[in-house]
């Protein structure tokens, strides 16, 4: 069974010093989390833990200067996001439990900075192996648990994602614009 220090040695080593451009950083991570998304991970129990009414957001790692944060995210059935960015940093995500919808929004209109009109481009279901990338400003997407199980992913990003701008249907295609921090579920010990 692989374990979540393994998994930390293998980004360390692809991310840092970080690649000259977000799309090697992208493929490089996307590899790794290919790897062990579609094995067994030894996770700890923390980060295992759902969290209602929202899903949860564990942090795993981030370190100033490495390029890389790590977030492992528990989605109870009937969880999800609205549609959101990532506040402008790229991202990996790899399912390791279960299975989750994704719809990816194409963005028609951004000129208003309070309202954004938006396309659906795709909606697929994920399950265990499957990883996706997300480089702004192609990062607009939601992600909503429809089954009877629960799933957890882990998530790469370009730098600790503290706030992002998420999405609020107004219509078929208006969008209200709110900007949001972001917070964990839980921390460990050291990061």
């Amino acid at each position: 069974m692989l374990t979540l220090s393994q998994l930390m040695e293998d980004l360390r080593g692809a991310l840092h010093p970080a690649p000259a451009c977000e799309k090697a950083a992208c493929d490089k991570a996307a590899e790794i989390l290919k790897h062990y998304s579609g094995r067994d991970i030894c996770l700890p129990e923390r980060l295992r833990q759902t969290n209602h009414p929202c899903y949860a957001r564990h942090l795993i790692h981030k370190q100033d200067g490495e390029g890389f944060c790590v977030v492992a995210m528990v989605w109870s059935p009937g969880q999800g996001t609205p549609v959101h960015d990532h506040g402008g940093t790229w991202c990996v995500e790899g399912c390791v439990e279960g299975q989750l919808a994704i719809t990816s929004y194409r963005m028609l209109d951004g000129s208003d900075p309070e309202h954004v009109r938006f396309e659906q481009e795709e909606y697929v279901e994920v399950g265990r192996g499957s990883v996706g990338c997300l480089i702004p400003p192609f990062e607009h997407h939601k992600i909503h648990n429809p089954f009877s199980t629960t799933a957890i992913t882990l998530h790469v990003y370009g730098q600790e994602l503290t706030n992002c701008t998420r999405f609020v249907k107004t219509d078929e295609e208006s969008f209200r614009v709110e900007r949001v921090p972001l917070s964990y579920t839980s921390t460990p010990a050291v990061c």
